[in-house]
C-alpha cells in the first residue's frame, strides 16, 4: 500500500515488518496443542491447524528483505519444542516469512484520501487477520456515507500531519 500511494504522490507511513513461521506436521496428536497458545517469552503464537502445528511470530524491521534467518527458525522450533515436546516432526517443518504492513504508532490507516474514490485500509501489522472484518465494515460504512460504529478520527492519515 505504501508503494502504491507513492506512485500517486501521496506517501503514507506504512512499513514492512517481517514475521517468521514454521509449519510442523503433528507426530503425536496427544502431545500437540488443542487451541492457540501464546508464548510470551519468545513472542510467538502456536496454533493447531488440523494435522499440523503453526508457530509464528517475531517482528523484524528489514525493509522488503525476504531472506530466511536460521536463528529465527531455531527460536520458533525451541518454543514449540519446549511447550509441546514430541508433538511435531521438526525435521519435516516448513519455514517461511512474510511482510506485514505496519504504521509507526500501531493503529491502521482506515478512511478516505484526498483523491476521489481512493480509500485506505492498511497498516494493521500483526493484527491483520484479527482486524480484517471489522476494518472492512468500517471502510464500507465510510464509502457508503454511513456513520461507522466507532470513532475513526484516530485511524485517519491526518494524524501524521500534526
Amino acid at each position: 500500500s505504501a508503494q502504491a500511494m507513492r506512485r500517486v504522490k501521496r506517501p503514507i507511513p506504512v512499513y514492512p515488518v517481517k514475521g517468521y513461521s514454521i509449519t510442523v506436521p503433528i507426530k503425536d496428536a496427544d502431545a500437540a496443542p488443542v487451541s492457540t497458545v501464546m508464548d510470551e517469552t519468545y513472542k510467538v503464537a502456536i496454533t493447531r491447524l488440523g494435522d499440523r502445528i503453526r508457530v509464528g511470530g517475531t517482528a523484524e524491521i528489514s525493509g522488503f528483505d525476504l531472506r530466511l534467518h536460521e536463528s529465527r527458525r531455531r527460536t520458533l522450533e525451541h518454543s514449540v519444542g519446549d511447550l509441546f515436546p514430541g508433538a511435531g516432526a521438526m525435521r519435516e517443518a516448513t519455514f517461511w516469512c512474510g511482510l506485514r504492513p505496519m504504521t509507526p504508532d500501531g493503529p491502521p490507516l482506515i478512511g478516505r484520501t484526498e483523491l476521489s474514490n481512493l480509500y485506505l485500509n492498511t497498516g494493521h501489522g500483526t493484527l491483520g487477520w484479527t482486524m480484517a472484518c471489522g476494518s472492512a465494515k468500517v471502510l464500507a460504512d465510510i464509502i457508503s456515507n454511513r456513520v461507522p460504529d466507532i470513532d475513526v478520527r484516530a485511524l485517519a492519515q491526518e494524524r501524521y500531519l500534526k
